[in-house]
């Protein structure tokens, strides 16, 4: 069977992170939250017929906060899903993102009972010093208020983590890894922030070289923890990966949901991504197109919300995501595609050289230089149009 999920987009937050990029706003600025869900459902009535998948590997709630809904709210949309003709079982991995603060036990049971099966929690420090200056609205005592909980009704969930922040030290970052191992979650995302030059932020941050000694301490720290990378930024203890996230490095299908969502259809030529408009209105005169044009609606997108992948971007994408996983990218999967193949072995037996990738059975995978420098791996497999047209003489 054929892996797919679905990624439902909830762009509510108490308040924006001083770091965030995501299309997210303030829920007291914006549409009342019911009357997105309602768009969102009329989403999934007006397209999902030419969704080219029913049983799902995944469903994610992502944000945003997700958990600032109401519970009935986010039960209501598995359950317009579940009309649309989708379906999963037990294995399924159904993820909702959460704030500190914003889940009580109540309406943890609500949503335990009603399908989710695993918690994203948004922690990023123990350190109320840097939850201030990153703007988050939570305290540390509130994430551990949220992690007891968790392991009271003994939940599946998954830990965030952000580092490099703006005057932080070493030190702290330990008190910080030596606090998660009380805790021992069964995941990990670990994120190393990521700001432009000249963001508030990018001031006073962490030396790069002590950036990349952080990075180190984290992987060092979880891998002594029984917590081990299977992905750049993502760490589990056995048989815990994300499911959701998965689906994205190996190139398998998802349909995205709401504001700005993303979708990839593998399937459909190289691949098709299409995405949804960042503003409300766009989104809104989106669906009702589709409410209008039936199975159609997908021809009467403008190509600023989709894209047909030519070969050097589908070669591109398999090699960034692949890459990113500590099971790497293996050249037998491209057996179809001997110009691609042609194309990459050079590149990758140079990095081979210097260091940045090994090779493992049949598998390519970042070293642990590779992974401490992986933008400079990634420019160096980017691929342009006319780079397969030489290829292929």
């Amino acid at each position: 069977m054929s892996q797919s999920g679905i990624y439902i987009h909830i762009p509510y937050c108490l308040q924006r992170c001083h770091y965030c990029d995501f299309t997210t706003f303030e829920a007291d600025k914006i549409l009342p939250q019911e009357d997105y869900v309602d768009w969102l459902c009329r989403e999934i009535r007006a397209r999902s017929e030419v969704i080219p998948f029913r049983q799902l590997t995944s469903i994610y709630f992502g944000g945003g906060t997700p958990s600032l809904l109401p519970a009935s709210s986010i039960l209501a949309i598995l359950d317009q899903l579940n009309k649309a003709g989708f379906e999963w079982s037990r294995e399924t991995e159904v993820t909702i993102e959460i704030n500190p603060a914003t889940v009580d036990e109540n309406k943890l049971n609500v949503l335990l009972n009603g399908g989710i099966n695993r918690f994203s929690l948004g922690a990023q420090s123990f350190s109320d010093r840097h939850l201030k200056a990153c703007g988050r609205r939570h305290n540390a005592d509130q994430t551990r208020d949220s992690l007891r909980l968790f392991h009271e009704q003994d939940v599946n969930y998954s830990f965030d983590l952000l580092f490099a922040l703006p005057n932080q030290t070493m030190a702290e970052l330990q008190q910080d890894l030596d606090e998660i191992s009380r805790w021992d979650p069964p995941h990990l995302s670990a994120y190393c922030l990521t700001v432009p030059e000249g963001h508030p932020m990018s001031y006073n941050r962490p030396e790069e070289q002590d950036q990349l000694d952080m990075f180190d301490a984290v992987d060092e720290h979880l891998d002594r923890m029984g917590i081990h990378k299977y992905e750049l930024s993502n760490f589990s203890k056995p048989g815990m990966q994300s499911k959701h996230n998965q689906l994205y490095w190996s190139n398998k299908a998802y349909w995205g949901l709401g504001l700005s969502a993303h979708s990839y259809f593998p399937d459909q030529g190289l691949g098709r991504r299409f995405w949804n408009p960042k503003s409300f209105k766009d989104y809104f005169q989106q669906i009702e197109l589709s409410e209008t044009s039936g199975p159609g609606w997908w021809s009467e997108l403008s190509g600023d919300y989709f894209e047909d992948l030519q070969e050097h971007e589908a070669l591109t994408d398999y090699c960034h995501m692949h890459l990113r996983t500590m099971k790497g990218l293996n050249l037998k999967d491209l057996s179809r595609h001997p110009d691609w193949v042609k194309l990459l072995e050079p590149r990758l037996n140079s990095l081979n050289q210097r260091g940045f990738i090994r090779q493992h059975d049949s598998s390519w995978q970042l070293t642990k230089s590779g992974q401490r420098l992986s933008n400079q791996v990634y420019a160096e497999l980017l691929f342009l149009r006319e780079d397969l047209d030489r290829s292929s003489r």
